[in-house]
Parts: C-alpha cells; structure tokens; sequence
C-alpha cells in the first residue's frame, strides 16, 4: 500500500523512476512482487549476482530465469557491484592472483534482459581495494577485521588522473584512501587506450543503443554446454546472440554458425570457438 501511494505521488510530478534494492531470503520473491504491474516500483534488483561468490552459468539461468515476461510481470534490473559488496573482478577471482574478467562481466551485465546497474569504477574495472585497518571508516568493516573484504574497499576514491594528488578525485585528503594499484587504471589512461575496459564499456552500451533486441527484447535460452551461457535476445530477424564462456578452456560451438560477430571479449584461437572466459555478441547474417 505504501509503494502504491508512493508511485502515485510521483507519477503526478512526473520524470520519476522508483527502484528498489531488495536483500535478504525473500529478496528475489519480493523483487518480483513490488514490481508487479503499474502500481509499485518501476523495477528492481535483488542482490543475487552481488552477494555470489562466483559466477556459473547454472546462478545466471537460475536468476534470470525467474522472469519469463508474462503479463503483469514487472521489469527487473541487475546489479553485479554495489557499495555494499565486494567489487566484482575480486569477488568472483578465477584464483588467487587472476581477477574475473571486467570485460567479460560488463558483457554479461549489459546483454541481460533488465536494467544495468554500473556501479562506480566497474566501467574501470576496478580491484577491491585493501584498506588498512586504521583507515576503515566503515562500522561493519572494522567489526569483522580481518575475516571479510569489508564494504570499505569498494567505496574508495574514483582514479580521474593518475599522476594527480588522490588520482585527481580530491586536492584534499578523502574519508577513505586511494588505492594505489587503482592509479594505473585511470580515466586519463584508459581515454588513451582503445583496448581499455572504458572503451569496451561504451561499445557495450552503443551495442544496447543500437539494437532494440538488447533493451526490451524477450531473452530465450540455447541449449548449451554446463560452462557456456547462451541465450538470444529479441525474435525473428532482429535477434542478438549472446555467449559466454565461463571456463579457462576455449569452447567450441555450433551456435556460431550463421552469426555475424558485433562485439567479443577475449579473442578465440580459431573460428567456430569461444575463448576461455570469452563472450561473443553477434546478429543474424
């Protein structure tokens, strides 16, 4: 009752979009719930993918799979970093000393049917920060020192210039400390870099501009291997494939065929494969 007369105020100003974040054991039934219909939340997202500790094809079929586009169903976002979680090339690291792919994220996040959230520095392809202890300022981090990553190291300065005082963020001293690794992956490097995770974020995003498929299409699930995710979004001539790899050996699929490529993360060896941790985006031929 109270979204529903919250949405009604807001509608009768306009220019209002109201999201939820819903956490919790019941988070992705009440995801759907207070979206449901013309009378809550305009949409929202669960946290899912952002309290994971790896992703799999199977967590990616199972979430995205409880929305099936039928009437009167809501419209969900997804969130893969937050400020309340872990940053996500450190949260679902392959090992030790190998981040997840940003890329390969960021291509997931933006082909999915529903809203992206980026959160800041995910376009960077940021690392959790480490924080010394004494420069924690949140309660829950300081409490659980050392046993978690703490909600602190996602929440450090945004690396602007990197050979600018706190990386161009502030002339000042910041409630939390740069991180000093984060200096190398800074706008003004990365503007300079074709290749760089800033770049591939915005041919993402022109990719979602430029094929309706991508925005609002329906998605349907391809058959496919444990490891390799695949789905096409939208109908008829105007689909969009969509495949991803989430193992360290290349795959090879017969999906390929009759798709030209628009977009992949991870150059394949030959064709008719996907590299290991690769994504290939493609239409219709």
């Amino acid at each position: 009752g109270f979204l529903a007369r919250l949405r009604a105020r807001c509608e009768a100003r306009g220019a209002a979009f109201l999201v939820g974040e819903l956490g919790g054991e019941w988070g992705q039934v009440e995801m759907k719930t207070y979206t449901a219909g013309n009378a809550h939340l305009h949409s929202a997202y669960s946290f899912a993918f952002l309290t994971a500790p790896r992703l799999t094809a199977d967590l990616v079929r199972e979430t995205i799979g409880r929305w099936t586009g039928e009437a009167g169903e809501g419209w969900p976002s997804w969130a893969f970093s937050n400020h309340d979680a872990p940053r996500v090339v450190s949260r679902w690291k392959i090992s030790e000393d190998r981040p997840f792919p940003a890329g390969l994220a960021l291509a997931l996040l933006l082909t999915l049917r529903g809203n992206a959230f980026l959160y800041q520095g995910e376009e960077l392809g940021l690392s959790q920060a480490m924080v010394a202890f004494e420069r924690l300022r949140d309660p829950e981090a300081i409490a659980n020192w050392p046993l978690t990553y703490g909600r602190d190291g996602a929440r450090t300065p945004m690396p602007w210039a990197h050979d600018e005082p706190n990386a161009g963020f502030s002339t000042g001293e910041p409630w939390l400390p740069l991180a000093q690794e984060h200096a190398a992956l800074s706008v003004d490097l990365q503007e300079i870099d074709s290749t760089s995770t800033l770049h591939l974020t915005r041919r993402l995003i022109a990719l979602r501009q430029a094929y309706s498929a991508l925005r609002d299409g329906p998605l349907q699930w391809l058959e496919s291997p444990g490891s390799l995710l695949a789905f096409d979004r939208g109908t008829g001539e105007g689909r969009v494939r969509c495949l991803f790899n989430l193992s360290e050996s290349p795959c090879e699929s017969a999906l390929l065929e009759g798709w030209r490529e628009v977009f992949h993360f991870a150059a394949p060896g030959r064709e008719g494969m996907i590299a290991p941790y690769g994504a290939f985006i493609g239409v219709l031929k």
